[in-house]
């Protein structure tokens, strides 16, 4: 059996759609994927930059207390020299 030049086409086209048309939704569905991890990935740089922004006022809060514990440490060495001046 000899397939004409029409024959050999058709079969050429179908064996190109076979593998064509997977590809195709292949990729579609890979392009579908790809845009949802953007979209993820635009929410993930915000929540980012939330975290960011609270771990600079929690090292500032803490830098504040670290001051006031200071202070306060200061405070009673001065109150501990007033005492002792007073029970003399």
């Amino acid at each position: 059996m000899t397939l004409s030049s029409d024959q050999a086409w058709k079969v050429f086209t179908t064996l190109l759609a076979v593998l064509v048309v997977p590809l195709a939704g292949w990729v579609w569905s890979m392009n579908v994927e790809v845009a949802q991890l953007r979209n993820d990935l635009g929410d993930l740089e915000g929540i980012v930059a939330d975290i960011d922004r609270q771990v600079e006022e929690q090292e500032e809060a803490s830098r504040t207390l670290i001051g006031v514990e200071k202070d306060v440490e200061h405070i009673r060495e001065i109150l501990d020299r007033i005492e002792i001046l007073v029970t003399r």
